[in-house]
């Protein structure tokens, strides 16, 4: 029986079952090898996807710039600092990974930035949050790989193809630069074909050894010392590794490396802790270079807001506001509370009401950092068909609802400029409606029902103050004698207040036939007023 890597070609080159369930980058015609001189295999239960982030260290410290300059990230200390990783800026002016930073410089001007580990964890942490809208099984396989169970999920996305696509998007609006993706069976083997560039799905364990025959050792992550070992024995790739005595290669290195191996080719059980989302939200952005002008702050604004939204779907949740801080240079903050009328989760609309509260607005000084904060996140609701003739949600989600639109006007022309009547639970015609901003929270004496209105018929339109009406033969008159209904509402109260009111209201009609609400005090001169109009 031919050992793992031996008997095969050492090209990754899918199983004709996967080739009907899940799609791969092509691969180099000359390279590949026929499907029949592989041997059959039963589609593995799991799926893991793993999605290598080879410039997260850099991307995370440069995507809140819309402006793209040279940066490079080195690694080490001294005279041993080397550039780890390069942006496209630097890449085009010819800077390598591998050189000093003096080197760098003389190609052109470059920012150099320095590696935080504690960052990068972060990050991760955050990644796996966002991610959780994919799947619920997602882990972490430091330093810059995401694991995504995602078997079950194909369905949802229209197999892995879909699930690809979305991933992409998704990481570029995050303002990821570099990334890569493979699929396996086991969460080490898709680990390391993404570390190895190796863009494909493995379906089946069986096929997984000639798949990961061909990479270098450089995907396994090990010490310098190990890996200088194993290349002075001309082991280059894991398919020389498997080709050694097990027993030597225990004794001349570490068994923690064969359990490596096992674990990757699905002979021992990979455990991984699943991660768990926050109940809220909290991410500061740090910015390269100060910002003095507020409209180049909304490439990292709307990186924060996808960050969100992706939080806000993976958990099913909405939330009914969100806040801004902006940290300037001299230490100070200022933030900017952005309120909801009717919660959500809509990317695309935070992003407008952001850029619309802020176009009103100037920064009072340059601006070093952003910060966004959300929380009390609420279960969403099954939506609810508001209209007769809209055609169904997925209509809805092009067109802008009427909650939005006020948002959005909250957001142009501040949170006093929109009023809403409410009603109170108080029978003085007067007392009984105020206005208040659009959603202000209903609590204490103010409520959306009165049982005043339920029992008797007001009108929407009454007078500032009520005003005296001229008596005839003991009615009302206005433009002539009134037409009093026969019922009447008698309304007493205030005395809580030192105002004793005491009042008969009547629905009067004049020789027009429009209706006017008037009342008669019960006590002083017993006079006629006129308090409203029906219309």
């Amino acid at each position: 029986m031919n050992k793992p890597g031996e008997g095969v070609s050492p090209v990754l080159t899918p199983l004709q079952p996967l080739q009907r369930l899940i799609h791969s980058v092509p691969r180099t015609p000359p390279r590949a090898v026929p499907v029949g001189a592989l041997p059959a295999a039963t589609p593995s239960p799991v799926l893991w996807l793993a999605i290598h982030l080879p410039q997260l260290a850099l991307d995370i410290i440069t995507r809140a710039h819309a402006e793209r300059r040279a940066c490079v990230l080195v690694d080490g200390d001294g005279v041993r600092q080397r550039i780890a990783c390069v942006n496209r800026e630097a890449a085009r002016l010819g800077i390598r990974p591998g050189m000093a930073p003096g080197a760098a410089h003389a190609l052109g001007e470059v920012q150099v930035l320095a590696r935080t580990p504690a960052a990068e964890d972060a990050a991760l942490a955050r990644l796996c949050a966002w991610a959780w809208q994919f799947t619920p099984v997602v882990s972490v396989d430091a330093p810059d790989t995401l694991l995504l169970e995602v078997r079950g999920s194909l369905a949802l996305f229209g197999g892995l193809h879909g699930l690809l696509s979305r991933l992409r998007r998704g990481l570029r609006e995050l303002g990821m630069q570099g990334f890569a993706f493979a699929a396996a069976p086991t969460p080490r083997g898709a680990t390391w074909l993404a570390r190895g560039r190796q863009t494909a799905a493995i379906d089946s364990l069986a096929a997984l050894p000639a798949a990961l025959a061909m990479l270098p050792l450089d995907v396994l992550c090990l010490p310098v010392k190990q890996l200088q070992d194993l290349h002075g024995i001309g082991v280059h790739t894991l398919g020389d590794c498997w080709r050694l005595p097990r027993e030597g290669l225990t004794r001349r290195f570490a068994p923690a490396l064969l359990q490596e191996f096992d674990r990757a080719l699905g002979r021992e059980p990979d455990p991984r802790s699943a991660f768990t989302p926050p109940a809220c939200f909290a991410e500061r952005l740090d910015l390269l270079w100060e910002i003095r002008q507020v409209q180049m702050l909304a490439t990292g604004m709307e990186r924060l807001l996808h960050e969100l939204g992706g939080n806000l779907r993976a958990q099913g949740t909405v939330l009914r506001g969100f806040t801004w801080t902006l940290h300037h240079r001299d230490g100070e903050r200022t933030s900017h509370r952005i309120a909801l009328v009717a919660p959500s989760r809509d990317v695309a609309h935070f992003a407008r009401l952001t850029r619309e509260y802020f176009a009103r607005r100037r920064l009072t000084s340059p601006v070093r950092a952003i910060e966004l904060e959300a929380g009390d996140f609420e279960v969403q609701q099954v939506p609810v068909m508001e209209d007769l003739f809209r055609r169904g949600p997925a209509a809805q989600e092009s067109e802008e609802r009427w909650p939005q639109f006020l948002e959005r006007l909250q957001a142009r022309l501040g949170a006093a400029a929109l009023k809403q009547i409410v009603a109170r639970s108080d029978h003085r015609p007067e007392r009984a409606m105020q206005t208040v901003p659009i959603g202000t929270p209903l609590s204490g004496s103010v409520t959306t029902d009165s049982p005043v209105h339920r029992r008797r018929s007001r009108p929407l339109w009454l007078t500032r103050e009520p005003l005296p009406l001229p008596e005839r033969n003991g009615r009302p008159a206005l433009g002539g004698v009134l037409t009093l209904s026969p019922e009447r509402e008698r309304v007493q109260g205030g005395w809580w207040e030192g105002v004793d009111l005491a009042r008969d209201y009547f629905v009067a009609r004049d020789s027009h036939g429009t209706r006017w609400w008037v009342f008669r005090e019960l006590g002083g001169s017993r006079g006629w007023y006129l308090h409203g109009l029906f219309e």
